[in-house]
């Protein structure tokens, strides 16, 4: 490389925010090259990329280039760093730190608002040399910083940073033409506030002290809605609740009363006496929000006249004390609470979260499959076996719970300090399913070193950050919905469950607690029975001591390989819920169940679409005789025959003729975009399509050129004189086992893609349904779904397999509410198929209370939200709601439920297996997961399709 090539490094700057990018451009502004930046925060590396200077991460990297790009200056700003002199010597001429005060007093850090709280009336910021001690190097600028009465650690702030730039201005003055006089600051004067050091009493007041004095500290601790808050939250010990004070304003007057009294309560503010004169008190919430200040005297059972807690100065001395043993802690904190996650826990029985909790504690046990290990071992073991039971039925690895930290033993007792500490702090455990136990045990013991070493937080924490102040759940004392405790009580006493309302100290959970005792190996649950049943905690139990046993025999096979289920609930899950066996006629064709229809009562009403009615014997001729006609086209079983027309009777037809003579409907919905078409047909490649006006002008010229066309609203078809007779299948070799139907997916997860099903799965799913729901020659079912989605197979077929009444909604229908609501109405309408998105607008519509003929809803193409199902409980009472699923490539639904008339859970299930169908649960490596868990499903059976078309890849 040439050396006159390479870039001269003059200057490094190192720091952190808009303090720091403002000095560097100012540096570059009068002529300085800024080589390389340190930048301790994202605000100052962001800058730095974009202005495309070198950005170091760390000291140990600002060595290394040093080493070989020595540099005439490093300016240090806002920088929390402390700089070795084998690194800042390397500067050829020199060093220089920022300091936010009047050095040599209030060295350290947070000056501006230790010079608040000493009530000071003049403050000062200092650039200064950097040498081998801290904040102790010669003073080269100091400019003065007046403070006003007002003032907060935000204003003063704002007010020492135009100070600092102009400061710095000067300083680079002086090296430019070399005139910097520099002098050695009196040591002897020097005051130095470490980083831990906390106000008095941890920011709580202390109503005894001067109005001026509990000013000082509210102002000093506000940094401002937008700043994260270093030191503490001012505030207030109220009942057993530490408040947010928001702002403090000393009064003219002195009332007289003791000092603490409730002087006023108003909406906005309480006016409370002190040891002068009287101050109005504003409060705040977590999240910044003001708080109601009658509201929380009422919470608090405080009237005027009450008195506040005073604290003595023992009691301050020892929050203090605790507050600064917790403060080298927070940033660890911070960046875990930064990643703040819960897990959802799969076996919840309720949606009562609201509710007040029903705490219950189970009774102890003591695993034998851990009976030979040590005390520490058993604990280690527990937790881990734990950890990953969670992620197996979860299907989460990076796990995040809470941990009920150690109890430091604080010297007061009093309520102030433990209200100062979270209850529960986050655990993070990554639970490798590819490992063996015994690395996942060495994992958590490093975890467990990790948790020892921290401890806790000051719980105004959250509050004080402004990227963790948005977070709800951390507003919580147990914001954590799974939660473990370690501790020295014996859990292995027998006993029943205990109920309660409050919650106990061991809880770290907001649902669920495990607790292990480290003396004796035993664990036991705590959990809100109002969210999680008995039951299931005894299965827990049953699996965790199930994958202990696996573990002891086997610690060297990967944990997603160890047994979680027992014998028994294994054989349930895979064999007894999937008893489904049912005869069903799995030799026939639909169309072949729907002419025996025909013949026991052909004058009745098959199908009403506006003034047209027609009657079973008259669809099935009509049906005929197209089919008669196709036959004639050359159609044969299998093959895929295109059908795009409008909702109509001519629709039905179609379908049925396609069935009898042989083909697979394959629907292509006129309302699609042409492009959507364009790439069904093409993949289909079919040779013949039935269509009408609207299916025409969808499809185009383009896609009409290389295919048959039918057209279904010629005035004289030419089928019309063809016999009305039923074809014969035989004759056709055509069985149940062909394809009925051809029905595209969605292509949400990819290209669309053709699923085949055949008759018999089709016809075991009708059979099951007519079981299930029992239709009858009185019932009218509503047939809106479009045609190119499963479910109107149903809609279609069921009905006339039964002898019941078809309704064709309107072609736009199924999209209007209240065209529905009217034709439920009108036409006495029994039976109807929601997707709940849709159901949820239909429910909000008016009328709706009058569907009383109304029987049957079903759901399914979505997730049913409980509290939609309730609200259908409410409004229409006398109608069943049945939930179905199912994927298009297994003959339209394989589980249903039916919502029963005190549901009230939180969930809607999908329900048990329909007949001939077996459904497994299973996880990501195949293996069966609890009942309730998280898992892959997987479908077997009558109602599996038998591919995709052209896609034998598949």
């Amino acid at each position: 490389m040439d050396p006159a090539a390479r870039p001269i490094f003059s200057s490094i700057v190192l720091g952190s925010g808009t303090l720091a990018i403002a000095c560097a451009q100012l540096a570059m502004e009068m002529g300085h090259v800024i080589g390389a930046a340190l930048c301790t925060d994202a605000i100052f590396a962001d800058w730095a990329a974009r202005a495309n200077i070198l950005c170091i991460a760390n000291v140990e990297e600002l060595s290394t280039l040093l080493n070989t790009e020595p540099v005439d200056w490093i300016f240090s700003v806002a920088n929390p760093l402390i700089l070795r002199p084998d690194v800042f010597e390397r500067a050829r001429q020199g060093a220089f730190n920022y300091h936010d005060g009047p050095l040599p007093r209030y060295a350290g850090t947070h000056a501006t608002s230790w010079a608040l709280l000493a009530q000071e009336t003049e403050h000062a910021v200092t650039w200064h040399r950097i040498d081998d001690g801290v904040d102790t190097g010669d003073v080269v600028v100091q400019r003065q910083v007046l403070i006003a009465p007002t003032d907060t650690a935000m204003t003063l702030n704002l007010k020492c940073y135009e100070a600092a730039i102009e400061g710095f201005r000067e300083l680079l003055t002086g090296l430019k033409i070399g005139k910097l006089t520099a002098y050695p600051q009196a040591l002897v004067n020097r005051s130095y506030f470490p980083k831990r050091r906390r106000p008095d009493a941890a920011g709580y007041l202390r109503w005894d002290r001067s109005a001026q004095d509990l000013s000082a500290m509210t102002r000093a601790l506000d940094f401002g809605p937008y700043h994260a808050n270093p030191l503490c939250l001012p505030k207030a010990l109220v009942g057993d609740e530490a408040v947010a004070i928001r702002r403090l304003e000393v009064l003219p007057r002195r009332s007289g009363f003791p000092a603490g009294s409730l002087l006023e309560i108003h909406f906005s503010h309480w006016r409370v006496a002190t040891g002068t004169q009287d101050v109005e008190v504003c409060f705040g919430s977590s999240d910044g929000r003001v708080l109601d200040a009658r509201a929380l005297a009422r919470h608090s059972n405080l009237d005027e006249g009450s008195r506040l807690l005073i604290l003595g100065d023992e009691q301050a001395r020892s929050i203090t004390a605790a507050h600064e043993l917790l403060a080298p802690r927070e940033d660890f904190w911070r960046r875990r609470l930064e990643q703040f996650r819960t897990l959802k826990f799969p076996f919840l029985s309720s949606s009562l979260s609201d509710a007040p909790p029903r705490w219950q504690s189970s009774s102890g046990v003591i695993p034998s499959a851990l009976a030979k290990l040590s005390q520490n071992d058993c604990t280690e073991y527990l937790v881990t076996a734990w950890l990953i039971y969670l992620a197996r039925i979860t299907g989460e690895t990076e796990l995040q719970l809470g941990w009920k930290p150690a109890s430091y033993g604080w010297q007061a007792d009093l309520k102030a300090v433990e209200v100062l500490v979270a209850p529960a702090v986050p655990m993070e455990v990554t639970i490798d399913l590819a490992r063996d136990f015994e690395e996942m045990r060495k994992a958590v013991a490093a975890e467990f070193a990790q948790l020892r070493e921290h401890g806790s937080f000051a719980r105004d924490l959250v509050a004080r950050c402004p990227t963790l102040r948005g977070v709800e759940a951390l507003r919580s004392h147990r914001p954590w919905p799974i939660g473990i405790t370690l501790t020295t009580d014996s859990c292995s006493v027998a006993g029943d469950l205990k109920t309660s309302h409050r919650a106990g100290p061991a809880l770290c959970g907001d649902l669920l607690t495990f607790e292990v005792c480290a003396l004796d190996g035993s664990f036991r649950w705590h959990f809100d029975a109002s969210r999680l049943a008995p039951k299931q905690i005894d299965r827990m139990t049953q699996h965790l001591q199930t994958l202990l046993h696996g573990v002891m025999a086997d610690a060297g096979q990967p944990v997603r390989e160890l047994a979680i289920l027992p014998a028994a609930e294994r054989a349930y899950l895979l064999e007894e819920l999937n008893r489904t066996a049912a005869a069903y006629p799995s030799e026939r064709c639909i169309h072949e169940l729907f002419e025996q229809q025909v013949q026991k009562a052909p004058e009745a009403v098959a199908l009403v679409f506006e003034d047209e009615r027609l009657s079973y014997g008259e669809l099935n001729a009509r049906a005929n005789r197209l089919a008669h006609h196709l036959i004639g086209l050359g159609v044969r079983p299998d093959q895929p025959v295109a059908i795009c027309l409008e909702r109509s009777p001519a629709m039905v037809v179609g379908l049925l003729a396609i069935l009898k003579a042989g083909g697979a409907y394959l629907p292509l919905d006129p309302a699609y975009p042409c492009a959507r078409l364009r790439q069904v047909v093409d993949d289909a490649a079919p040779r013949l399509l039935l269509c009408d006006a609207a299916g025409r002008a969808a499809l185009g010229a383009e896609a009409l050129a290389d295919v048959s066309v039918v057209d279904l609203e010629t005035v004289t078809p030419a089928w019309a004189e063809l016999p009305a007779c039923d074809p014969d299948p035989r004759a056709l070799g055509l069985t149940a086992r062909h394809l009925a139907y051809v029905i595209y997916t969605s292509g949400s997860t990819g290209t669309p893609k053709g699923a085949q099903n055949e008759h018999r799965a089709i016809i075991n799913r009708l059979i099951w349904m007519q079981k299930a729901y029992a239709l009858n020659a009185t019932d009218v079912v509503l047939q809106k779904t479009p045609f190119g989605f499963d479910v109107s197979a149903w809609e279609f077929f069921w009905t006339l397999l039964e002898g019941a009444t078809l309704v064709l909604a309107p072609p736009a229908a199924h999209k209007d509410p209240d065209a529905l609501v009217n034709l439920i109405i009108s036409r006495r309408i029994t039976t109807a198929h929601f997707v709940p998105s849709m159901l949820v607008s239909f429910m909000d519509t008016n009328g709706v209370d009058r569907c009383t003929s109304l029987k049957r809803l079903v759901c399914s193409g979505e997730a049913l939200p409980a509290s939609l199902a309730q609200k259908v409980q409410r409004v229409l009472p006398w109608t069943g709601l049945h939930n179905l699923y199912g994927p298009t490539e297994a003959a339209i639904d394989v589980t249903a439920w039916t919502c029963p008339a005190d549901f009230d859970g939180s969930v809607v299930p999908i329900g048990r297996p329909i007949a001939n169908t077996r459904i497994y649960l299973l996880d990501a490596h195949g293996a069966p997961v609890p009942f309730g868990a998280v898992g892959e499903l997987c479908i077997g059976g009558a109602g599996v399709a038998r591919g995709y078309l052209n896609r034998p890849d598949l």
